[in-house]
């Protein structure tokens, strides 16, 4: 028998830290920061609703296709309000709870607690980042129901007391830790790019030398303290593995993924249907870790980038866009900020500043 789920995105509090606002509506690269949850929630589970409190008519109009409710309880009690509300409310053996204010939450989110609920045979998941639990994020059997109520009733409030009182788990996110940055003001909002981690992507026609440049670039960064992570596109069907050995064997047995460890570095390789996103790459990285990722591809993303281009480079150099911080060119250029691409010291000194 399948699990019927269905998620639940809680945006019923009065975000005081926020001033006030309607926190799930606030835009974040020009969308409402609830749109950003739907679009990696969507393929995770098929029904979504909303938990509102106010501005019903807006999300009314901006989400019509979700359903949602208000809190049974009056006077904003806290997510627990929400989420006993929800499981008073909508018919699914297990109710997915996820925070308005986390954009970057894990495209596996619900395998991951769901595999752990019924290995533990638990009642509730959630996550916890290796640090710290998040709560928020949990996967709630529809029986605890009336435990909740009760717990509500008595005057309590305190959502991972409750948790600790039921027969719970936490779930070990801890290699997507930056999945879970959440924005607690509007500052936070204006402040942070679409993605977790800074991004700085160096573009160029093939031939232009992107790849070495970044062989030189990245020990001058270091040098100057920059923890520096890489993503590079490959248009090839790349296997780090080597065929015969014995964690190939065991990947095209089916075992997906796959981390290969020993004292020098890991591996983690994801067999996938389809191109991955690189909004879902990109939490991959902590940014407790890693100070900036550059990106060798992923031209088309919206992020900061410093074009490359070459005198001998028959195709001419792509005109500026918002995304573009500087230009890096072998020839005079009617630029602002233009590099010399032969002075990697000049680049690296230039990126830190910008850093």
């Amino acid at each position: 028998m399948v699990d019927k789920i269905s998620a639940v995105i809680l945006a019923g509090g009065l975000a005081r830290r926020m001033g006030g606002v309607e926190k799930g509506l606030q835009l974040f690269n020009q969308k409402p920061l609830i749109s950003h949850i739907l679009e990696r929630l969507s393929p995770q589970v098929e029904s979504i609703w909303l938990n509102i409190n106010r501005e019903l008519e807006q999300y009314e109009q901006q989400f019509p296709h979700l359903p949602y409710y208000q809190d049974s309880l009056a006077d904003f009690q806290g997510p627990l309000s929400g989420m006993l509300t929800g499981l008073e409310q909508i018919d699914s053996d297990y109710l997915l709870f996820v925070p308005c204010d986390t954009p970057f939450l894990p495209s596996n989110l619900l395998q991951k607690l769901h595999t752990a609920l019924r290995i533990n045979d638990a009642k509730i998941a959630y996550v916890h980042d290796g640090e710290r639990a998040h709560p928020t994020f949990a996967l709630v059997h529809h029986s605890v129901k009336e435990a909740l109520a009760d717990y509500l009733a008595s005057g309590e409030r305190r959502l991972f007391w409750f948790f600790q009182s039921q027969k719970s788990v936490a779930v070990d996110f801890s290699e997507q830790k930056s999945a879970f940055r959440n924005f607690n003001t509007l500052d936070d909002l204006n402040s942070l790019t679409e993605f977790p981690v800074k991004t700085l992507a160096i573009t160029g026609y093939s031939g232009t030398g992107k790849t070495t440049l970044l062989e030189k670039l990245i020990p001058k960064l270091t040098a100057y303290g920059v923890r520096v992570g890489l993503i590079k596109h490959s248009h090839h069907n790349v296997d780090i593995d080597k065929k015969g050995k014995d964690s190939h064997r065991l990947r095209e047995a089916g075992a997906n993924p796959t981390m290969v460890v020993c004292d020098e570095r890991w591996a983690l390789m994801t067999e996938t249907k389809q191109a991955v996103e690189f909004s879902q790459l990109i939490t991959k990285f902590d940014p407790l870790a890693v100070d900036l990722v550059l990106v060798e591809g992923f031209k088309h993303e919206q992020m900061p980038k410093i074009q490359l281009h070459r005198k001998a480079i028959e195709k001419p150099l792509p005109e500026l866009d918002r995304w573009t911080i500087a230009t890096a060119t072998d020839y005079p250029l009617a630029r602002e900020n233009v590099l010399d691409i032969n002075n990697i010291e000049q680049i690296a000194s230039f990126i830190k500043g910008w850093l």
